[in-house]
This record gives structure tokens, sequence and C-alpha cells, in this order.
């Protein structure tokens, strides 16, 4: 094995598991620690961060041309792009380039010209320290001497990443990622489909549910219980479903109804990863995975309080806390918190919500870093859960149409309330230049319960809606970690960025569930306050556990780069029938693999193709009595990513093949039993755009293919659509803020989403397309009035022309509707 050798410029950031949301200084000074609470956000954590002296780059001769391609945007990002090109060391007070804007540099300087030309038209200048450093500085200061230059506060390291793979991004695009490899890696350079929603878009859209975050990503459905699903993540990527995750960690749900949510509002971003995801997280669905990363401390300090109102009687109070504990930056909190309310949008239904998530932040050097986190939430209620029949929605009903508020239930009866805590942890530590070590756990706990009238069948006469009752009382305990070793290093030309780990899933569930038969209602004249009689419970225990050891290595060899990862995984699970007296026991084990090759044009264009595959554990015997084998899927990925350098833009293309295997379906000589003879395979073209130009226009569009079919079933549905899933998706949204002239402060922006048709699960109808407008308006308002700095108006509607549409027919006849108009104007004070 050859001696280290230095990597790629880019990838000179010390990267941290443990989110490096903060430059990584050792020193304590309380100068320091006050002047890094300036830094803006356009060059907090991400944009400007110290490097440590092993990771530096040598400084190049200031007097020998090179040529160089710096994009326009922001000043301190334009210093950082052309410091990392040069291979030297900048040191400034970020508030003297907070604002600042550059049109970039393009052609052959010397060092000292080429800062100079970005500095021109400004009141700064650059000047050389003794060390070699190069110092930013108004023109009236001095560095005559040695010791003057070096003592300029703060020194913060200006590198070569734009923002990091953790937390927040400036604007929508976002150029890294730590999900689909778990190393923290350029999205050029991950060989599968990513997205990722940054919190800026998040705010822009003021999106309220995970659903409404993802709506504008490729390849993302987020209509499959349409307006209902408020209660839950309920989505699909591709086709199939998809696992949520929670900063790196499985969000584990019971199986019945105690399923995790997090509130958005707690996240600094949310990726989107597309495909079978096995090799790295376990059993998995093969749609992908969204994983939502928490808003965790930060050295700037930051303070923002929110108040927002809207129709639904929607009343919404936030805050956001972050910074430095006593002005020492080894010592960081957060306090994030959220509380809502309003009436659903199915008659007699609320939903109410309160959350709060603390965190907090130890770094004892500039090599390890420990962060504390929790969660409290509590949904004391949420709207209905229920549904509308095909006839008098999609189909024709002699007798009219049925309403969009329209509920099935009884008020008398229906309950949903759930809490969830969570503790966790997120731990990090270079042993080395080479070798860091990292650990991330959490437990979580949900309590539930639920209760529910809901409509089965409607009757002949075209009104008589027949209803069924469900109850479920459910409490569910689980604990995930996930331990990993990284290493970089070279042997002879090729360098490798290898990871090994070993994770381990426990959940722990007792529920009480029972379903029971309901008096019928008049969908177009409901009478309510019949009497319902709770169903017979059934107890049960269940508990599931899964370990995996994995192994992957990036290769680099100058413009190529490969992936290849393998995993082996054991999965158990013992469900015990409190009230039968019974117990089946299911163990389950796979092996997975996946890789990737993918070659870096030096124009920033990246092809790439990659092969993947997941697993996951079935229960359940055949006629035989043997347990059922793991769903498997498997898919292959031809793509390309483009990264230009003349702007702030990441340009994605990918078309797939995903199949999954083992699926259950009827078994034809036993009807009564199943088998694994099914088969669904999903295939199509992704194309999404993210583009952040001139500091004041961000632009967001996406397009999707899908065919997916079920190729092989025994119940008669070989050769159909999967429900639910629209062969053509597209959208676009735009995000435009005005800094000088009359209008300055004025930011607005607005976004279309189209949904092609759907099937029925049976495919023997189809639900309608539909269009959709979303419109958005924010002021800050000190530039108006100087002493209400920090203050910004905002107004936000979502399906802006109020349409009435079917989102998706589901499971036989059951369908519901998308969310109408929503409306929601909000003050926001930050400091």
């Amino acid at each position: 094995m050859s001696a280290r050798r230095p990597r790629r410029a880019v990838q000179l950031v010390a990267r941290s598991a443990a989110r490096p949301r903060f430059p990584l200084v050792a020193t304590r000074s309380a100068a320091i620690a006050l002047a890094l609470r300036a830094i803006p956000a356009s060059l907090a954590p991400g944009g400007l961060c110290a490097a440590p002296a092993a990771l530096a780059v040598q400084p190049a001769s200031a007097s020998a041309s090179k040529s160089y391609d710096v994009p326009a945007g922001p000043l301190g990002t334009a210093l950082s792009d052309f410091a990392m090109q040069a291979g030297v060391t900048v040191q400034l007070d970020a508030r003297l380039v907070d604002g600042l804007s550059s049109p970039g540099l393009h052609g052959s300087y010397s060092v000292a010209d080429g800062f100079g030309k970005l500095l021109a038209g400004t009141k700064l200048e650059i000047a050389r320290s003794s060390t070699g450093v190069w110092l930013v500085r108004t023109r009236a200061a001095s560095v005559d001497t040695p010791a003057a230059a070096d003592t300029t506060l703060p020194a913060v390291t200006v590198a070569a990443q734009n923002d990091s793979p953790y937390g927040p991004t400036e604007g929508v695009v976002a150029k890294w990622s730590s999900t689909a490899t778990k190393t923290g890696t350029p999205i050029v350079e991950a060989q599968q489909s990513i997205s990722v929603v940054t919190r800026d878009q998040m705010t822009q859209q003021n999106a309220q549910t995970l659903n409404a975050a993802v709506r504008y990503e490729a390849g993302v459905q987020t209509e499959t219980r349409g307006g209902v699903a408020t209660r839950y993540d309920m989505l699909n990527i591709r086709g199939f479903s998809a696992d949520t995750y929670w900063n790196g960690l499985k969000q584990i749900g019971s199986g019945m109804y105690a399923t995790p949510q997090v509130d958005p509002y707690l996240m600094d971003r949310i990726e989107v990863l597309r495909g079978p995801v096995s090799v790295l997280y376990g059993q998995a669905n093969a749609g992908g995975l969204i994983n939502q990363e928490s808003k965790l401390p930060t050295v700037q300090p930051y303070h923002e309080v929110g108040i927002e109102f809207g129709n639904d009687r929607h009343q919404q109070a936030t805050m956001d806390f972050s910074g430095p504990i006593a002005g020492d930056q080894h010592y960081l909190y957060r306090f994030t918190a959220i509380g809502r309310q309003e009436d659903g949008q199915v008659n007699s239904t609320r939903n109410e919500r309160v959350a709060v998530a603390p965190s907090f932040t130890w770094r004892p050097d500039d090599k390890t870093s420990l962060t504390l986190y929790a969660l409290y939430q509590r949904d004391p209620a949420s709207t209905s859960y229920g549904s509308v029949p095909a006839t008098g929605t999609v189909l024709h009903d002699p007798l009219g149409t049925i309403g969009r508020s329209f509920y099935d239930g009884e008020a008398s009866f229906e309950r949903f309330s759930r809490t969830q805590e969570a503790v966790g942890y997120q731990f990090e530590h270079a042993v080395s230049d080479t070798w860091k070590v990292r650990s991330n756990a959490r437990y979580y706990h949900i309590g539930q319960d639920y209760q529910s009238v809901y409509g089965t069948t409607l009757e002949d006469d075209y009104r008589t809606l027949d209803r069924a009752t469900a109850v479920s009382y459910e409490q569910v305990n689980s604990f995930a970690i996930d331990n990993q070793v990284e290493g970089n290093f070279s042997t002879g030309p090729v360098d490798h960025t290898v990871l090994a780990g070993f994770d381990y899933q426990h959940m722990g569930t007792h529920y009480a569930t029972g379903f029971g038969s309901a008096p019928s209602i008049d969908v177009f004249d409901p009478v309510y306050g019949a009497a319902i009689d709770s169903p017979p419970l059934t107890k049960t225990r269940s508990s599931s556990n899964q370990y995996g050891v994995y192994a992957q290595d990036q290769l680099r060899y100058k413009n190529v780069l490969a992936t290849v990862g393998v995993r082996q995984d054991w999965a158990n699970t013992v469900t015990s029938d409190l009230t039968d007296n019974t117990r089946q026991w299911q163990n389950d084990h796979a092996l997975t693999w996946r890789g990737g090759i993918s070659y870096m044009f030096d124009n920033g264009i990246v092809p790439y193709f990659s092969y993947s595959e997941s697993f996951a554990p079935q229960s359940g015997t055949d006629i035989t009595g043997k347990a059922f084998d793991p769903e498997r899927g498997r898919q292959y990925e031809l793509g390309v990513k483009y990264q230009p350098k003349q702007y702030n833009a990441l340009f994605t293309a990918a078309i797939f093949d995903l199949t999954r295997k083992n699926l259950l379906t009827t078994d034809l000589n036993n009807p009564n039993y199943q088998t694994q003879a099914g088969e669904a395979r999903s295939r199509g073209l992704e194309l999404e755009a993210k583009v952040s130009l001139t500091h004041s226009l961000d632009v967001s569009a996406s397009y999707t293919y899908l065919n997916t079919v079920y190729t092989k079933d025994n119940s008669g549905l070989q050769g159909k659509r999967l429900a639910t899933i629209p062969s053509n998706q597209a959208s676009l949204w735009a995000y435009y803020t005005i800094h000088g002239g009359p209008l300055a402060g004025l930011s607005f922006g607005g976004g279309g989403r189209y949904t092609g048709a759907t099937y029925s699960t049976d495919n023997s109808f189809e639900v309608r397309s539909y269009f959709l407008l979303d419109a958005a308006l924010r002021y800050d308002l000190g530039y108006a009035i100087p002493r209400l700095k920090g203050s910004e108006v905002y107004i936000n509607a979502q399906n802006l022309l109020n349409k009435t549409y079917v989102a998706s027919c589901f499971i036989g006849t059951y369908c519901a509707y998308g969310y109408g108009r929503q409306v929601f104007a909000g003050l926001k004070y930050h400091w």
C-alpha cells in the first residue's frame, strides 16, 4: 500500500458524520467565537469551514498564472471556489462579504490578480500574511506588519465545499449527500438517483407534511391517499413503497397503525434515494427511502419565532433557537418547537400537534464530536383516515356527486391520539488522518389509540354506504444503532474511501385490535349519531430483530469512479397471539450487493451505471407450513448528472428497470393459501433540474415517466398496472427575490404540478389526471422600516385554484379526494 496521497481538492474538507454544521477550529478564544456568530447563512457550515492542517492544500505561487473557472454567485462562495482552485487558504471576517455577489472569474490569472478581480468594485482588498495566508480586509485596514496581518479576526478558513452533506444549504441546489453512500459524497459522484429538498425550498413552499415537502421531486408519488393521510407519510418512489428514515436510522412502525411521523419544520433537509438500498440499510422496500435530517446545533447563533394563520381555522406557532452556549463554540445547542391546530378537510375532523426537539453538541477538539438529540411530539387528533366510494366521485352516480368534505365516520366514535418520544446520539472521532469511527443510535417510543368508522361498499341504490369499525391500541418501542469505520487512502494510483459497518434494529410492540360492523349511512344526506359497538379485541405481542454487516469501497482512478458494496443480514420475528395463546416464528437471512461506475468529464458531465438489490421479510407460511422467503428487489439504472461550472445548478437524468420478486399471490391449487409466485416491474425515465441563479432565482423542475405492471400474479392482476401510480408526472417551481430598488426585500414564487391518470386496483376504471397551481409571496419588512430588520411577512397558497380532484383509488373501489385550497399567512422574526 502506498503512502496516502492528497485527494481531489473538492474532497479536502473535514467531513463529519456527526454533522459538520460548524467550522472545525480548535481554539477556545472568545473573540473567535463571537466573530463566528456573524457568518451569514450563505457562508455558514459548508461555505466556510476550517480544515485541519493535515488536510490543508499546499499554497500556490502568488505570481504564477493559472486558468480559473469560478461561477457567478455570492462573493463568499466565489472566494471559496477560487481558493480551492488556486490551492490557497483565505481568512476573512464573514461580515465583510455578507450580501455581496460576484460576477465570477474566467481566464488566466495569478493568485493575487484573481483575488483582486473578484473583489473589484467592493470596498475590500487582498493581502498576504507572513504565513502565506491570504487576508480579505477593508481598504482602510493596514497589514504593514506581519503581526497585524496575523491577528485578523476571525480566522475562518475558506474550503472548497459550498454546502455540507448535512444541514442547511442556501437555495435549492444541494451538491453533497450523506444518504447514498453514508460517507458524505458529492451528488454527481453517487451512482444512484438522489434528490435533496433543502430547508430553503421547504420554506419557500411552506411544506407542512413530508408529502408536501417532496411533491416536486422526480419519481415520488405523494397522492396515494389524497387529503386524508395527514397522520401518515404515505408515498411511493418509482411506483413502489418507500421507507422513511430520520437522521440516517429507519423509522420503525408496528405494522398495524402505529407509524412514526416527524414534523418537517424540525428538519434541515430531506433526501430522496431512489431504488433498492439494502446494501447499506438492511431490510427495505424496493422503492427506496426518504431520509429526514434534523435541525441540529450550529456555531452561528440563530433565533426565530413565527406565527401563522390560514383557512380551516389554521393556527400555528414556531420557534427555532441555536448557537454556542455561553459563547463557547465547543458547546452548542438547538431548540426547535412547533404547535399547530386546524380543521380537517373532511367534516367533523381536526388536526392538532405540538412537537419539541432539543439537541446539544459537544466538540472537545477538531477530531471529536458528540451530538445528543430528543423529540417529543403529541398529536391529540388527526383528520379522517376514511375514503369515498368510486361511484359518485370517479364514476357516474345518477343521484349526483359526493362532496369533497363528506365524512364516512362517526365523530362520537372517532379517535386518534399519538404520542412519540425519542432520544438519540451521533458520535464521530477521527482516529488519524486516514481513519475515523462513527456511531449513530436512537430509541423511539410510540403510544397510539385509534378507533374509527369507515365506509366499505356503496349499495345498488347509489346512496347507501355500508360501514365497518376498526379499533387499535398500540405501544411500540424500537431501537436502532449503526456503527461505522471509514478510511481514506490510496493504493498506487487508486484512491479509496472504504466503509465498514455493523447495524442493529429492534422493535417490540404490544397491541389490541378489533374489527366490526357499523350502521350504514346516506352519502347525500348523512345523519350521524348512530350507536356504535366496539368490536372484540385480539391482543398480540411481537418482537423483531435485524443484524447486518456491510462493507463498501468507493474507488477513484483519474476521472473514473467505481463503487462496490456487499452486505449480509439476519432477521427474526416472534409474534404471539395472546388471545388464542399461539406463537409464530420467522427467521430470514439475505445477502445483497450493489455496484456502480461513472466517468467525470472536465465539463461537469458524469454518466453512470449501477446495479442494486433489496430484501424485505414477509410473514406467513405456504400450505406446507414453510415460512415465506423475503421479497427481493433488483434494479438496473443508467443515468447522467451534470453540474455546470458557470452557475449553481444540478441536472440529473436516469432510466431504470426495477423488479420486485417473491410477491405473495393466491395459490391456484389451494385458493385459501398463498404462494410466492408474484412479481411486479417498474420501468421509467426521470428528469430533474435544480438551479439557483444570481442569488435571486431558484428553480426546481422534474418529469417522470413510469411503466408499472404486474408481470406475474395468480389473482387476476397479471399484465395490469399498479393502482395509484401515474404514467406521467411533471412539476415546476420558481422563486425570485428582489435585492435592489424600490421593491427590494420582496420575494415571490409559484409552481405547477401535473399528475397523469391512474387506475383502480383491478384496472376496471381510470382516475382522471389533474393539474394544480401553488403560489408564494414574502416580504422582508426591514427594507421598508429599518427597525423591523429580521421581520418578514408571507402568504402561501397550495392548490391555488381550489380544484376538486380525486387523488387516487387504492383498494377495490375506495378512493380519496386530494387537498383543496390551503392558504397560510404568517409573520416571522429572526435575529
